[in-house]
Order: structure tokens, then sequence, then C-alpha cells
């Protein structure tokens, strides 16, 4: 099982990588959880619009049974059949949580 801190661990390095690479296949792009791992975890997530979806300091969050729990790169995510337009760029914690 994955933590809170291990994901923002993860996000905030592949914000580093992008940044050092100006690659956009390095930069956050997709948290994904089982969904039997999404039961009783708490991440403050936020929906502002239903075609935006879960969203993560920006990142979209899907959950399904097909799908393990781990954090995706940009290029890892459109790879997997992620659009395009799902994908947005990083938001700090302190933004995330206004």
């Amino acid at each position: 099982m994955i933590t809170q801190a291990e994901i923002d661990a993860l996000l905030d390095a592949m914000q580093v990588e992008f940044e050092k690479t100006g690659d956009d296949a390095d930069r956050p792009g997709l948290i994904t959880f089982q969904s039997d791992d999404w039961i009783g975890f708490d991440l403050p997530t936020c929906c502002t619009a239903i075609w935006r979806g879960i969203r993560y300091r920006g990142i979209r969050v899907t959950i399904s049974r097909e799908r393990e729990t781990r954090v995706w790169t940009h290029g890892e995510a459109l790879a997997a059949g992620e659009r395009l337009e799902h994908l947005e760029d990083l938001k700090s914690v302190q933004d995330a949580a206004i």
C-alpha cells in the first residue's frame, strides 16, 4: 500500500526530473488506485468539474480493479491510453490546499 507521503515524494521527484530535462514525458501524469487500495485511503482530493475527474495536487486520480496502485509519469500515462486533455500540471501542496 502506498502512503500520501510516498505519493508526494514521487510527484515531486517527477517534477524535478521534468525541470531538469524539459521533457514533457517526465512530468507527473496520473495517479491510479486499485479499487481495494482506495477504500479507506485518506487522500485530500477534489473534483471541481465532472469532466476533470478526481484530482490530487492537480493530477488526475483514477480508481479501477484493473489498474495497480501507482504514480505514472506523463509519458507512461499517455502510453497506457490516458487522453492528453486529462493531464494537467502539478500543483504545490500549498496551492492544492486552496
